[in-house]
């Protein structure tokens, strides 16, 4: 049905010229007022604008036609009215050419459920403006086909802003036109990938140009970038998330107006985690003075992200739901890290995501390879593109980003609860976390107020034991919180220290920078600049690893690091004589030869060539991590002490 369709449309647009910008030597402007024979000649990138809209407006027109047909179009796909503008709920200034949306059959107005069912009732809008929440894809134009890197990079920018805003966009599609050249473009986790190209002078390029749109129009919303288990009721102005049950035969369904963690960069994991609850919501009260996500009692944790992964998931060494099953298990006796972890539900089936083809009939995995298909993922492969898997996760466990922290107390009370969190599960479930940063912290609060800290994204993690895992060859982590041996590649075995050496990093970098907007040096009213943190995470991998091993060298050195802490914060106190006792620990508590964080190095000649070689005959942290268990006691008592003062500074 569809070959047909771009058959017939293809037909009536190779009765007239196609109403874009064309190449010439005009002088002057032509408008296209319903005479189709004419070429609408224009100058700027901005001339191009409307043609291409009217253009892809009577695509989208000419498959609404087709909506009487037994198998009718799904949506369509259509441009916002407004041209060259900001997104109405955008935070930066960038004016995008052409937005395009999901609209259904009988209305032109949007829906944050789109692509969804096209008889779902929508909203009426005052202005058909582009939102970031409600659109498809972008088009970015340019006159001159010399800029095609540059729509490229400007499309990169603006879709990167979609993933943040879309809570249910598994990849987005994208489209770059220079003169009458179009690329249609595909964004995945790890991925960006461009069509050949698609010349609307041509014959053959029209028709590639009115698939691409018959087939957004006609196909499943997986093939759009959409999660089909995610959607948005306006009723109860909630997303709704379906998640299939353990034994596959029914489906749960859960409710969030919180999101705790987005996907905020281009390429990654794009993890996003909401609270949520099994309690369908009222729509919020008009005289309730909470927020609409207070008014909710969530007590389960959601989490979907693409993971790295073998394509066979028996293989899958660090599947976070394999971990968290086991940590579920061994830990339901040991009361003093309750709460502290994510538990798994054992009524929901957390793991890979899979669909079944409508055609077929059967079942797939969804991963970046069956998104792209065998022909693209071989070429993705030859440039050691790694597989991604979609995973979603369902457990019990509810805690709030740390920018809810407090105060200085509450910050080293939540570090003391992931790292004794952290240690248990060492001892008793035999995994190293791996990934130990900001966002792989949170607060959570007792029914007295008081604050409590948990540890999530097992993403990352190892079973120590397991002699056939990597050593640090694939790094992990944010680069300001990644150990030394991590940021080097070092073909050591990762260890607990490694962890304890990224919270130590995040210490500093609190007491430095702060923990939420409120507690900026800027806003504290400390009147400093910090300079030497930024070397943490700015410059190559190698100068990074060099600035810290250089600060944690010696105490004078990491003095400092304390000496650019904010000073504006009340118990700052507390923080600095943590840290400079966990590094004493790290670093100084050990014999004469442990101790620093230099690699020892000398001059020898080469055999062979007679020039003197820098050679490495020591490195401390190669040497300290044999002893990792001593150390990391050792730590935890010294973290655990200052919560113990921490906790009652909170009680004064």
């Amino acid at each position: 049905m569809t070959k047909k369709l771009v058959d017939h449309l293809f037909s009536l647009f190779s009765q007239f010229q196609p109403l874009v910008p064309m190449k010439g030597k005009a002088n002057g402007r032509r408008s296209n007022k319903g005479k189709a024979a004419e070429n609408t000649v224009v100058k700027t990138e901005r001339d191009m604008y409307n043609p291409v809209k009217s253009f892809v407006s009577f695509i989208s027109q000419c498959i609404r036609l087709q909506s009487k047909l037994k198998t009718p179009p799904k949506r369509l796909i259509k441009p916002f009215e407004k041209t060259d503008a900001r997104p109405q709920d955008s935070e930066h200034d960038w004016r995008v050419d052409i937005a395009l949306k999901c609209a259904s059959l009988k209305d032109t107005s949007l829906s944050r459920s789109v692509p969804r069912n096209a008889a779902v009732k929508e909203p009426a809008e005052l202005e058909d403006r582009p939102e970031l929440a409600d659109t498809f894809a972008y088009m970015e134009l340019k006159y001159h086909e010399a800029d095609m890197d540059n729509a490229y990079a400007q499309l990169f920018r603006y879709t990167k802003e979609l993933y943040m805003a879309q809570h249910d966009r598994r990849f987005i599609w994208g489209m770059v036109m220079c003169n009458t050249t179009v690329h249609a473009c595909i964004f995945g986790p790890n991925y960006a990938a461009a069509s050949k190209s698609m010349k609307l002078t041509t014959g053959t390029g029209r028709k590639d140009f009115i698939r691409l749109f018959v087939n957004w129009s006609f196909c499943d919303s997986r093939k759009l970038g959409y999660d089909p288990a995610i959607s948005y009721d306006y009723a109860s102005q909630c997303l709704v998330i379906q998640a299939d049950s353990s034994d596959n035969k029914t489906t749960k369904t859960f409710y969030s107006r919180e999101v705790i963690v987005c996907a905020e960069r281009m390429f990654g994991r794009h993890t996003r985690c909401f609270k949520a609850t099994a309690t369908k919501p009222d729509q919020p009260g008009e005289n309730d003075t909470r927020k609409p996500h207070e008014q909710m009692d969530c007590n389960i944790f959601i989490k979907t992200a693409w993971t790295e992964a073998p394509e066979n998931a028996a293989a899958d060494g660090r599947d976070e739901v394999r971990h968290l099953s086991k940590i579920t298990d061994r830990l339901k006796s040991v009361t003093s890290v309750k709460g502290m972890y994510p538990e798994l539900c054992d009524d929901c089936n957390s793991g890979r995501v899979c669909f079944t083809d409508p055609v077929s009939g059967k079942s797939y995995e969804d991963t970046s390879k069956t998104v792209l298909g065998d022909d693209v993922w071989s070429q993705l492969v030859d440039r050691n593109t790694a597989l991604r898997v979609h995973k979603h996760i369902y457990a019990r466990g509810i805690g709030k980003p740390i920018k809810y922290i407090r105060s200085v107390p509450e910050f080293i009370v939540v570090a003391a609860d992931v790292m004794r969190c952290h240690w248990e599960i060492i001892g008793n479930c035999d995994i190293l976390h791996r990934d130990i940063s900001v966002n792989n912290m949170l607060v959570r609060r007792n029914s007295n107020g008081e604050a409590r800290g948990m540890l999530i994204d097992f993403d990352h993690s190892i079973a120590i034991s397991n002699t056939d895992e990597p050593t640090h060859a694939e790094r992990t982590g944010t680069l300001q919180f990644m150990s030394i041996s991590n940021l080097e590649k070092s073909e050591l075995k990762p260890t607990a220290l490694d962890d304890w050496e990224s919270m130590l990093y995040i210490l500093c970098w609190v007491g430095t920078f702060g923990w939420n907007s409120k507690t900026r040096p800027d806003k504290t009213g400390s009147g400093k600049a910090p300079k030497k943190l930024h070397r943490w995470h700015q410059g190559t991998l190698e100068e990074i690893a060099d600035a810290k091993r250089t600060d944690l060298d010696s105490s004078n050195n990491f003095q400092q690091i304390i000496s650019e802490f904010n000073l504006g914060l009340g118990n700052i106190g507390l923080l600095v004589n943590l840290v400079k006792k966990l590094r004493y620990v790290l670093i100084d508590k050990c014999s004469s030869n442990l101790r620093g964080a230099l690699k020892q190095e000398d001059l020898i000649p080469n055999t062979e060539t007679g020039m003197l070689e820098v050679v490495v005959f020591s490195d401390p942290f190669e040497e300290r991590a044999a002893k990792w268990k001593e150390l990391s006691e050792s730590l935890l008592t010294v973290l655990e002490d200052s919560a113990q003062q921490a906790r009652e500074q909170l009680r004064k």
